[in-house]
Formats: structure tokens, sequence, C-alpha cells
């Protein structure tokens, strides 16, 4: 059990690596970009060796925990996760 939770962790660590990564490359000083361009669950799942269902419970932890922001409604029949910052959390209030 213990060595299936680490598994867990490992790839939630690294699905949040692959956002950081994605995210960086649209992010500004001055405000978040439009959800209709933050990383698709499909493209982290790619990127990451998952599938899809797998992906979204991963990003849907890392929301619970604070790190990452989801978009909530379908866009083009797809969720949309963008990355926590302090420079993003002050923008997004």
């Amino acid at each position: 059990m213990r060595n299936t939770a680490s598994k867990y962790e490992l790839k939630k660590r690294q699905m949040l690596k692959e956002l950081q990564g994605l995210c960086a490359l649209q992010m500004t000083e001055e405000t978040l970009p439009p959800p209709e361009l933050w990383p698709k669950t499909r493209e982290l799942a790619d990127r990451c060796g998952e599938n899809i269902y797998v992906a979204r419970s991963l990003l849907l932890a890392l929301e619970k925990e604070g790190k990452v922001y989801c978009t909530h409604r379908s866009i083009n029949n797809s969720l949309r996760w963008f990355i926590c910052t302090d420079r993003v959390s002050a923008h997004k209030k």
C-alpha cells in the first residue's frame, strides 16, 4: 500500500512539473492568460505517459492541494489547467 501511495505522489510531482513547464511559456507579470490557452488534460496526459482519466485524477488532487487552477467548465470539450503561483494568485483575486 505504501509503495502504491509513493508511486501516486511521484506521478503527481511529474504532472505538476509538466504543467509548470507549459505554464511558464504563457506567464506574464500582468495577468493569467485566457483559459482557452491553458494546457488541456489530454496534453498533460500525453506528456506524462498517462491515460486521460489518471491525468484528471492527478490534476484534481493537485487542485485540492491548492497547486493548480482548473476551469471546471469544458472549453472545446476539455478541462484546462494552470499552475498556482504567488504572482498569479495575487492577480486572480
